[in-house]
C-alpha cells in the first residue's frame, strides 16, 4: 500500500494499479466475512432476557449484584451471554 507522500509522486497508472489491489484485498476480506457463521450459542442481555423469561433491568440487577447466569465479558461495553451456561443456570435455580 502506498503512502500518502508516494501516492502523490504516483502515476495515473500506478495509481490506478494500486486502488484495484486494494479493491481486490476488500473483496477478498468481504468473502471471507460472508463464509463465517455467527455464533449462535453466543447471545447478547436482550436474548437473554427474553430466553430467561425476565426483562433487561433483571439481567442488570443480577450482573450488578454477582447474581444470575454467567455471563463474558467482551469488551468494556460487551457482555455475552454463553446458552449453555444459561441453560445450566437455570436448571439449577429449577424449584420442584
Amino acid at each position: 500500500m502506498a503512502t500518502p507522500r508516494k501516492a502523490i509522486a504516483m502515476t495515473d497508472i500506478e495509481l490506478s494499479e494500486e486502488i484495484r489491489a486494494l479493491r481486490e484485498t476488500v473483496d477478498q476480506m468481504a468473502e471471507q466475512l460472508a463464509r463465517v457463521e455467527p455464533n449462535e450459542k453466543l447471545m447478547t442481555t436482550p436474548e437473554c432476557a427474553e430466553f430467561l423469561g425476565v426483562g433487561k433491568d433483571v439481567m442488570f440487577e443480577w450482573r450488578k449484584n454477582g447474581e444470575g447466569p454467567p455471563y463474558l465479558h467482551m469488551t468494556a461495553r460487551t457482555i455475552r451471554y454463553d446458552r449453555d451456561d444459561v441453560l445450566a443456570w437455570a436448571r439449577s435455580h429449577r424449584v420442584n
